[in-house]
């Protein structure tokens, strides 16, 4: 039986991908997309504190640390299955390591993967590919960067 408390609406979810229906994955570099519905849902169970270090002055009650556990669980279950392993290595106690561990891999990755990607969009050539899936090549490659947060004007795809 759940605990009866603040968090008690926690409790309530029986499946996490119906509220964050993507797995954050490096290959999609979809980072702030799940960051972003992640947290929205952690603001509308009440839980998003648990993103944040939790205060270290007061050890946590037994309500915190199972609630904090099936944040945890939510962050497990919303990843790719590489990214998964990552994170188990680090064996995190709580939803605020596992969160900040995530944050760190895709900010360390974020400038070079801007780079590479734009290096690749700028030497893609419609000679090597039929049109559909050069203008597709293109469409993937400007999603990605969007992604990233480095969105690629129009007049810079065409040239």
């Amino acid at each position: 039986m759940a605990p009866s408390g603040k968090f008690d609406k926690v409790y309530t979810v029986t499946s996490v991908h119906h509220l964050i229906p993507i797995k954050l994955d490096l290959a999609k570099l979809n980072y702030t997309h799940w960051s972003t519905l992640f947290s929205t849902q952690c603001h509308a169970f009440n839980v998003h504190n648990f993103l944040e270090a939790l205060s270290t002055t007061d050890p946590p009650d037994e309500e915190t640390r199972k609630t904090d556990a099936v944040v945890l669980a939510w962050i497990f279950l919303t990843i790719s299955e590489p990214l998964l392993e990552r994170v188990l290595n680090t064996q995190p106690k709580t939803v605020h390591h596992a969160w900040e561990f995530l944050k760190k891999i895709f900010r360390d990755d974020k400038r070079s993967k801007i780079f590479e990607l734009t290096v690749e969009l700028r030497s893609l050539q419609i000679i090597d590919l039929i049109a559909e899936q050069y203008f597709r090549k293109m469409e993937s490659i400007s999603a990605l960067l969007s992604n990233l947060g480095s969105t690629i004007k129009d007049e810079e795809l065409v040239t």
